[in-house]
């Protein structure tokens, strides 16, 4: 049998998670790379920096139902290099890593992309961003 979490409970992980987000003195930002993410959050990135853009303060509104949607990102308006979003990662203001995942274009990835092939120059925007913390697993 899997272990079953109630939706306060998931609502209370999720909120958890991303409310390091917040941490440090202003507003997280997050990394567009190339590649396969690292193995965890804390170890050292990997994969080419395409884009940094920067998040709202707070980063979540509150979760419902076990997902934290992402306040408002703003586009990185010139990409640091040309290549395919492989995986991104989310640091709060002292730079330290929480949050980690897979890119898409369109839809299907946990951050998703109007346009996953970034130009150097061109602008990157988010079309969405959820954390979901699972009812069971």
């Amino acid at each position: 049998m899997a272990t079953k979490i109630g939706t306060t409970a998931r609502n209370a992980a999720a909120d958890g998670i991303v409310d390091r987000v917040d941490d440090g003195a202003s507003a997280g930002y997050i990394q567009v790379r190339t590649g396969a993410a690292p193995t965890n959050p804390g170890d050292a990135n990997s994969g080419t920096l395409l884009a940094t853009l920067p998040m709202s303060d707070p980063a979540f509104g509150a979760a419902s139902a076990g997902v934290a949607t992402a306040s408002a990102i703003t586009n990185d308006s010139s990409a640091d290099a040309s290549g395919t979003a492989g995986h991104f990662r989310v640091f709060d203001s002292n730079n330290v890593c929480h949050i980690q995942g897979n890119c898409a274009e369109g839809s299907g990835g946990e951050m998703n992309f109007d346009d996953a092939d970034i130009v150097a120059g061109g602008v990157v925007a988010v079309t969405s961003f959820t954390l979901t913390q699972p009812a069971s697993s």
